[in-house]
């Protein structure tokens, strides 16, 4: 169990290397900016994902797994990278997420190929609640 901020963003960094993004992409904090930043915080053997802003807590995740942390830390980046690869190559009258969903699941299969089940499984429980929906819309 990784026990230090510096221990976890050295990890990530690792990461971040190995599937050609730049360090530091990730910069890890162990206490809350107020900005919506997630912070990482270790208490009684267990990591606790925390996304706060201006003093309100809007998620924690708490795990005893350093693979489950990593992957919540890395997923965060590698949506926000999809997200990018969408506005960049997007279909009108398609929902957006037709071309996120892979790229974020190819992304994670980058990173660790044990992921990429885990994302698809993401995905699933996603769409399940919020399935596609290819109408267009109009502003009036």
């Amino acid at each position: 169990m990784l026990q230090s901020i510096n221990e976890l963003q050295q990890k990530v960094d690792e990461m971040l290397l190995k599937v050609g993004l730049p360090m530091l992409s990730i910069n890890l904090c162990s206490a809350p900016i107020g900005d919506g930043t997630p912070c990482i915080s270790f208490e009684n053997h267990e990591y606790n994902y925390i996304i706060s802003e201006r003093g309100y807590e809007f998620s924690r995740k708490v795990t005893k797994s350093e693979d489950e942390l990593l992957y919540w830390i890395m997923s965060e980046l590698a949506y926000k990278i999809a997200f990018q690869y969408e506005l960049e190559h997007r279909i009108e009258d398609r929902d957006g997420r037709r071309i996120v969903f892979p790229k974020f699941i190819e992304i994670m299969q980058k990173i660790n190929p044990k992921w990429k089940l885990k994302a698809e499984a993401e995905i699933k429980k996603t769409l399940a609640v919020t399935p596609y929906d290819d109408k267009p819309y109009y502003v009036l």
